[in-house]
């Protein structure tokens, strides 16, 4: 009876265990500053070796891990992202990645659901903003493939989140005179 009894429970854990869905994850997280904490967390999905989405969270304020940003792909290919260009915790920005070139178009999505086209000002350094999110983005993948050590990547994000806040910042003064 004890014998049944522990391969039925055996038998159960091992069906429970296993991945029926065909999506695995990895996960890689990153303490840029050494202080023990992770400052930023990368999930990747994966649907058979095929990437399929992926979420970057980081430290907020508060200093919980908040999702700022939620990648969609398909064949492999970044087509949507959604970001949280203010840190409220809503992604309010949206990014439509052409297929067959860099080029992107971006909306915002207003808090009663609505989305609306940008302006071409505001599209103009989107698009700045994104092409060094590209170099970042292929970073990510490389560092989580195993092709460049921590190191490498928090050099070369520092570089890039130097220029991205110049541009955000620039995307803020355009955002606060449309607005008005």
């Amino acid at each position: 009876m004890k014998t049944i009894l522990l391969l039925l429970l055996l038998l159960a854990v091992t069906c429970h265990a296993e991945d029926t869905t065909g999506i695995t994850n990895k996960v890689s997280e990153i303490d840029r500053d050494k202080d023990g904490k992770v400052d930023v967390r990368m999930e990747m999905f994966y649907r058979g070796k095929t990437r399929v989405m992926m979420t970057m969270s980081k430290r907020s304020t508060s200093g919980e891990m908040a999702i700022v940003s939620r990648s969609y792909l398909a064949g492999g290919e970044l087509r949507m992202t959604e970001s949280d260009e203010d840190g409220d915790g809503f992604l309010e920005t949206v990014y439509f990645h052409a297929s067959d070139s860099d080029e992107i178009e971006v909306f915002k999505r207003h808090a009663d659901g609505s989305v609306r086209p940008v302006s071409t000002s505001v599209l103009d350094v989107h698009r700045r903003i994104h092409a060094l999110q590209t170099d970042v983005g292929q970073v990510m993948g490389d560092y989580m493939e195993g092709k460049i050590d921590t190191d490498g990547v928090v050099d070369g994000a520092q570089r890039v989140r130097e220029k991205a806040e110049r541009l955000r910042q620039e995307l803020q003064k355009l955002e606060k005179h449309e607005n008005q």
